[in-house]
């Protein structure tokens, strides 16, 4: 968001410095003057009676996470949920449906407080965007294990929401001018492949790089079809991107399995291009910045 916000702004001639700060926080200083802008927000009737806003920047998924080990919370009707103990992030203005039905949302600092309280039973559900949410669970900095929590799927406009990201500036004639010029740059890189480059790192991708080892001393790897049978060999290094993990890295191993088939597509060598399979063994993931 940072990457994109900022290229706008130098863009329509300005020269952008950005600090991180709580949600609350950084309300107040664009308030008080400190700041000359916000984001990423989403619009709300309160923030725009003090703000103006961008056109959307990108559209983002909320929902409410839950701890699986206590179970699925039903949610089927506003009575339900409202006699569910839910939390939200300090600074958020939630979906309408939302903040009609649940008064008295418990409130956290940061998403990492909301999942701890969630995980020692403190409330029931936690009111956040799905892909942050994702993101906080599995960082190594959490300790309870990511597949602990998921997020409801029945319930309608009470349990999710896709509402758009907006910068948004104070209302001064000065910011006026401001807003005009970055909502004309931003409909113009939208059209364009830079902005389709920039918010494709804001998805998910279930697709891990690994490079390809071969598997008990031999010289080449071996790509097989989906039955375990040699289809081609590949040189060593030969670089994929898993398709599908396997449940026994996923779910449950099955005891004493004989060997594990892991889909790929190979990305570079003869092969590039292909979609096979290749013996986990023969998978080596790659560290970040090497």
């Amino acid at each position: 968001m940072t990457e994109l916000i900022t290229e706008i702004l130098k863009r329509a001639g300005y020269a952008p410095q950005v600090s991180y700060a709580s949600w609350t926080l950084a309300r107040e200083q664009v308030i008080s003057g400190a700041a000359q802008g916000v984001y990423p927000l989403v619009k709300s009737t309160s923030r725009l009676d003090q703000f103006l806003s961008s056109d959307p920047l990108i559209e983002f998924e909320y929902v409410l996470f839950y701890d699986r080990s206590r179970g699925e919370p039903r949610v089927s009707s506003a009575a339900e949920l409202s006699r569910l103990r839910v939390g939200g992030i300090s600074g958020y203005d939630y979906w309408p449906e939302l903040e009609s039905t649940v008064r008295g949302l418990v409130e956290f600092n940061t998403a990492e407080e909301g999942f701890q309280a969630l995980a020692d039973g403190k409330i029931d559900l936690l009111a956040e965007g799905l892909l942050s949410g994702q993101a906080t669970v599995a960082d190594p900095s959490f300790p309870r294990d990511a597949n602990d929590f998921d997020h409801l799927r029945d319930g309608g406009k009470l349990v999710h929401s896709v509402e758009g990201l907006h910068f948004m500036m104070p209302k001064t004639p000065e910011a006026a001018a401001v807003m005009r010029k970055f909502n004309e740059v931003l409909t113009a890189m939208r059209k364009g492949q830079e902005y389709k480059a920039i918010v494709a790192a804001l998805q998910p991708d279930a697709a891990q790089e690994v490079a390809l080892e071969p598997v008990g001393g031999a010289g080449l790897a071996e790509l097989l079809d989906e039955t375990g049978r040699t289809v081609l060999y590949a040189p060593r290094g030969t670089r994929a991107k898993v398709l599908a993990w396997p449940k026994e890295f996923t779910e449950k191993a099955d005891p004493a399995p004989e060997r594990i088939l892991v889909e790929v597509k190979i990305i570079n060598g003869p092969a590039s291009g292909r979609a096979l399979y290749v013996d986990a063994r023969a998978l080596l993931l790659e560290v970040p910045g090497q």
